[in-house]
């Protein structure tokens, strides 16, 4: 009997939205025959995920107003089962038409509170100005635009099931959580070299290294931690920033903010392929994830914290979303937005370094139960 098959529809091949389809695809081809399809709204893939031959990609270049080209994607898609990743026009939108011609199920990926975005965004703006914006963004449409997040809204009891990331997200729509996990047979630390990694990155075996690993926004806190690691004095002390984007005018401004901060304690890597962050963790000593508290926060996860603890390093977190019972008892969680308490966790870890160690190996062995219980719902 042939196989069953399933098409996940990613929003963009272009941007890190493509990770959580990239996910689902690869847990779910353990049982069947899956592919992703989407549109690529530059020439090329999103950089992390471009190289990857375990999934099959299925692509359509992106040019000027792409309406065409969603009804161009359906025929992309030859499932049994269509999987939309993201409540977005450009996923969510082409599942709904396919559905509606071919009658075949759709189930509905949300692993971020899209509402929360367009509300933290317009909630300083004048009734007139969120009007022009919501007009201006459905006549520019783009991956990810307010207007593609507000009608998708309104469609998602077209849906047939629905799975989410988190526990708020769980709460506003239902269905069954599916954390942004790994597998902790690939990324185990007993596969990696600290000290040689380190020869290889360019970091002294003296270095006490505090990271953070993600893709930087205005929201990740990212200008905390650098705060945070200012008010440390150890010449030592570096900090590693991975995911720095140098094409957007945010990441240029952290990037530009850390050298003024840290000077020579600063390290920056762009983008960089999935299968080198395990090598990447495994030079650092401590991960950070310093999410600021915002209504475009509530509702996301961090996939990062995942990797984190898979590699069993101690976690420092903000007290945002699930990451007080994801880290509970294996991890350290303190105020959004305060450097110096921050700073202060970190000083501490370094203090108390067995004890952290062991804070790490409990990371480990938390993500393995998560995925124990959670899976097996999937």
């Amino acid at each position: 009997m042939a196989s069953l098959k399933i098409s996940i529809i990613t929003p963009s091949f272009s941007h890190n939205v493509l990770a959580r389809a990239y996910l689902l695809a690869s847990v779910l081809q353990r049982k069947y025959a899956v592919d992703i399809v989407g549109l690529r709204w530059t020439d090329t893939t999103w950089g992390p995920l471009r190289d990857m031959d375990n999934v099959t990609y299925k692509s359509i270049g992106v040019t000027k107003i792409p309406y065409w080209q969603l009804i161009k994607l359906m025929d992309e898609i030859d499932a049994d089962v269509i999987y939309a990743s993201k409540p977005l026009i450009s996923s969510f939108g082409i599942g709904i038409l396919k559905k509606i011609i071919t009658r075949k199920p759709l189930v509905l990926d949300i692993d971020d509170w899209e509402c929360g975005f367009i509300s933290e965004n317009y909630f300083k703006l004048s009734r007139m100005r969120r009007y022009k914006e919501l007009v201006y963004s459905a006549i520019n449409f783009k991956d990810g635009s307010d207007f593609s997040r507000l009608a998708s809204e309104k469609m998602i009891s077209f849906a047939d099931d629905i799975t989410v990331s988190n526990q708020f997200l769980q709460k506003l729509y239902g269905g069954v959580i599916v954390p942004h996990c790994r597998d902790t047979n690939t990324i185990n630390p007993e596969k990696f070299d600290k000290n040689l990694l380190r020869e290889k990155y360019g970091i002294g075996q003296e270095n006490k290294v505090v990271m953070f690993l993600g893709s930087p926004t205005v929201y990740k806190g990212v200008e905390i931690l650098i705060d945070a690691m200012a008010l440390l004095p150890d010449t030592n002390l570096m900090l590693c920033i991975v995911g720095l984007d140098e094409s957007y005018e945010y990441c240029r401004f952290l990037k530009q903010y850390a050298i003024n901060k840290l000077n020579s304690r600063f390290k920056m890597f762009g983008l960089v392929p999935f299968n080198n962050v395990p090598e990447l963790l495994a030079i650092t000593d401590i991960v950070v994830i310093p999410q600021k508290k915002c209504l475009a926060t509530v509702g996301q996860l961090p996939a990062k914290v995942f990797d984190a603890m898979a590699m069993a390093k101690p976690i420092i977190a903000t007290d945002v979303s699930d990451l007080p019972e994801i880290l509970d008892g294996c991890g350290i969680i303190i105020e959004p937005n305060n450097s110096e308490q921050l700073a202060d966790r970190i000083k501490y870890i370094f203090d108390h370094w067995e004890e952290s160690v062991q804070m790490g190996r409990l990371d480990r062995n938390a993500l393995k139960n998560i995925i124990t219980m959670q899976w097996k719902k999937y």
